[in-house]
């Protein structure tokens, strides 16, 4: 990491205050964001970090002993009114997006004041973050409750280097559709703004490329994604925890001593399970799994003990509450269920544990019970691993967290079946030590190569990647002396490639696309260029082999129909793939429903591809038909298809034709001094990534994001710069010169 300055954003403070006899205290935060930012690689010359959170005290507190607070930090507090940060945090925050990104719509409590008061505590945020912001500062901005902010930021600072990461899943589509329009847009906007977006695992990166896709339109490149702001990385960063603290503890004394207590006073078998009260973490269904195993075998009764610890956490609302009363009264219920006057199967605790408590726990437990119905990551089963110096013990896992991905030598299990917990509850307490032991070295060796901090500074150096990557990744209008560069190089050139799209590039859009044919100065400009020895002049199009050769057949040009299906070179034509289109005979009718649903739209049938065209539709209408098509074909489409979102248009076609493929092949066909090649939609990003590195002058036409060095907004602007070109040629190049 370089010298620049770290900006923390999350909503709470690494700290709170607390007043005992008059006497205010500070108690530090031992989570895991805070050990992972101290643990940063940080230069000695770099700046002192700054952390920017929500205060749970008042700004008289804050003034009158924020003196007591430690240095690691330079520490910011927003103050929100209570109204504000009621209807922000317990509303919105949790009472919508908490249960909606942990699969629980049930739990969705949505009003459109609890949305007002989550905008007003971004924006409050935000105008403290730009208060504080100075060049070359990095901005991490953490969790559900900001995910506008960096838009919000990026709309006060647009060169801001901005990170986000969710430490909770991410929804697929479909829930997260759940979501009013005017919600769902602000949200997945406001993410846009950072540069950097990460997530624990691949599904939840998978489900917000969906997302963006389908909501707003914008498409991505191996994660990247381009917007007129900038250009979006996503990235996976499973988050780990202080392997050495949790390893290193278990020989602590007084870790030790409660060991020793809690074995004499539980002899036998134990199972240890430690969550926040939470409807996501499967507690009620842990419950009634102990409760098969002890009605399926009896034999186990007074000779295992469940201690189950639940960590209070925002019973202030209902569901919560609720939530806290349901396994009290089955905790009462099992235990009355089975117990004896000298044993009971349960022993419930509603409290917060010292960590030398949660150490003596973990270690002293034979099974760790960690099943959530949903999970982002679940750093609990990491921390009883690492706690496991005699490795054993055996962890049971729910496969609906994001740590199963990285723990698979855990029994894993779905929270749900009951009977299956139970099994592989009475799996575990017979499984040999051998197999314990084998298992948790495994597990062991992975948690500690990738712990917190080096989570913490793949995340830093991949933010710092995209800064550097953004100082050339943005298209710059082609104009004034850049233009007058490409210009003269186009002069000085002996050998030439100009590759051209055709609709929104050489000719204007038409509702009709039988309209489209090139107007008598496009068809004068090509000719000219054209007939220069030097130039190579192709034409890259999804306009079917006809109706190419109908507008542009008598050119001495190259063409390319049906982004690469069939060719003409010297005059002669040819197809690029295999004729079988059996697939059509499937796609065909899917499009039908979708042109009887959506009046004005039509379906274009080349010899190579399917296009379904809507153009002629309303812009809503339009645009929510069309992500509605790109979601089923998605999920239908085989391999040796592909689906391509253009402009007002989705075609259908074999992934074995692409414009990328076939100009990367013209381009390497032979040494150029020049090359240039334009295009305006989603078919023509495919040429200018594909020739990245092999020509600066990659052009988009259009507004839209582009992956182009350059950009014209119009095809008017195109045709101009043609046009120049022409006069260049005929300059150099007499009427009668060889």
């Amino acid at each position: 990491m370089n010298d620049n300055r770290l900006i923390i954003i999350s909503y709470r403070l690494p700290f709170s205050f607390k007043t005992e006899n008059r006497v205010t205290s500070v108690k530090a935060s031992a989570g895991g964001l805070v050990t992972a930012v101290k643990s940063l690689d940080l230069p000695p010359s770099a700046p002192k970090p700054v952390w920017v959170g929500c205060a749970d005290f008042s700004q008289r507190v804050w003034e009158k002993h924020k003196h007591l607070v430690n240095d690691d930090f330079e520490y910011v507090p927003v103050f929100l009114d209570k109204t504000t940060n009621k209807g922000f945090y317990n509303g919105f925050a949790n009472s919508v997006l908490w249960p909606l990104f942990h699969y629980f719509p049930a739990y969705i409590d949505y009003h459109d004041d609890y949305l007002t008061a989550y905008k007003a505590a971004n924006q409050a945020v935000c105008d403290k973050v730009v208060e504080l912001l100075q060049p070359d500062d990095l901005v991490w901005v953490h969790d559900y409750h900001f995910l506008p902010l960096p838009m919000l930021i990026r709309q006060s600072q647009p060169s801001a280097t901005i990170g986000f990461f969710l430490h909770i899943p991410f929804p697929s589509y479909e829930l997260l559709r759940l979501l009013p329009g005017k919600c769902r847009s602000y949200l997945l906007n406001g993410l846009l703004g950072a540069n950097l977006v990460g997530f624990h695992t691949t599904d939840y990166r998978v489900h917000f490329l969906q997302s963006v896709r389908l909501s707003l339109g914008f498409s991505h490149r191996l994660g990247t994604i381009v917007t007129p702001q900038t250009k979006v990385q996503t990235g996976t960063f499973p988050i780990g925890i202080n392997y050495s603290l949790f390893h290193d503890a278990s020989a602590d004394e007084e870790v030790v001593q409660e060991r020793l207590d809690l074995k004499r006073s539980y002899p036998d078998k134990i199972i240890f399970s430690v969550d926040r009260l939470d409807y996501t973490k499967g507690v009620m269904q842990r419950l009634d799994a102990l409760e098969v195993l002890l009605k399926q075998h009896p034999d186990w009764i007074e000779k295992l003990v469940f201690i189950l610890v639940v960590v209070p956490s925002r019973d202030q609302i209902q569901t919560y509450w609720e939530r806290k009363q349901m396994i009290e009264q089955a905790v009462g219920r099992i235990n009355g269920q089975f117990g004896t006057l000298t044993w009971l199967p349960i022993v419930y605790r509603y409290s917060d544990v010292t960590f030398s408590q949660l150490v003596a726990l973990y270690t002293a437990c034979d099974i760790a019970l960690i099943t959530p119905v949903r999970d982002g990551m679940n750093l609990v089963a990491k921390e009883f691993v690492a706690s496991r110096q005699d490795q054993q013990g055996v962890l049971i896992l729910s496969e609906l967290t994001g740590a199963a991905n990285e723990l698979g030598e855990a029994l894993l299990v779905n929270p749900l079946d009951e009977y299956e917990v139970a099994d592989r509850l009475l799996y575990a307490l017979t499984m040999p030590p051998d197999e314990q032991r084998q298992r948790m070295i495994t597990m062991q060796a992975r948690i500690s190569g990738y712990d917190v901090r080096q989570w913490a500074n793949d995340f830093i150096d991949a933010l710092l990647t995209t800064q550097q990557a953004d100082q050339t990744g943005q298209a710059v209008a082609l104009e004034g002396n850049e233009r007058q560069i490409l210009l003269d190089q186009y002069a000085q050139a002996r050998s030439r490639l100009i590759v051209l799209d055709y609709d929104g590039t050489l000719v204007e859009f038409t509702q009709d696309p039988e309209l489209a044919s090139p107007t008598p100065d496009v068809l004068n400009w090509l000719r000219a260029l054209a007939a220069v020895p030097q130039n190579n002049v192709l034409v890259i199009s999804g306009r079917p082999e006809q109706t190419l050769e109908k507008w542009l057949g008598h050119l001495p040009v190259n063409l390319v129909a049906e982004h690469g299906a069939s060719s003409k070179q010297n005059g002669v034509w040819h197809r690029n793939e295999g004729s079988n289109e059996v697939w059509k005979d499937t796609i065909r009718p899917i499009l039908a429903d979708f042109v009887s649903r959506c009046k004005g739209s039509f379906i274009e049938e080349k010899e190579a591809s399917l296009a379904w065209h809507y153009r002629g539709v309303s812009e809503r209408m339009g645009f929510d038909r069309s992500r509605e098509l790109i979601d089923l074909l998605e999920h239908l489409l085989p391999t040796e298809l592909r689906l391509l979102d253009g402009q007002k248009v989705v075609e259908i076609k074999r992934t074995d034709t692409d414009k990328g493929k076939i100009a990367y092949q013209w381009a390497t066909a032979q040494a150029y001094d020049f090359m240039l090649v334009m295009g305006d939609d989603q078919t023509d990003e495919d040429m200018f990534a594909a020739l990245v590195g092999t020509t600066p002058y990659t052009i988009k036409i259009g507004t839209q994001p582009t992956y182009a060095h350059y950009r014209l907004d119009s095809v008017a602007q195109a045709l101009a710069l043609l046009a120049e070109f022409t006069a260049h040629t005929e300059a150099a190049y007499p009427a009668g010169a060889s």
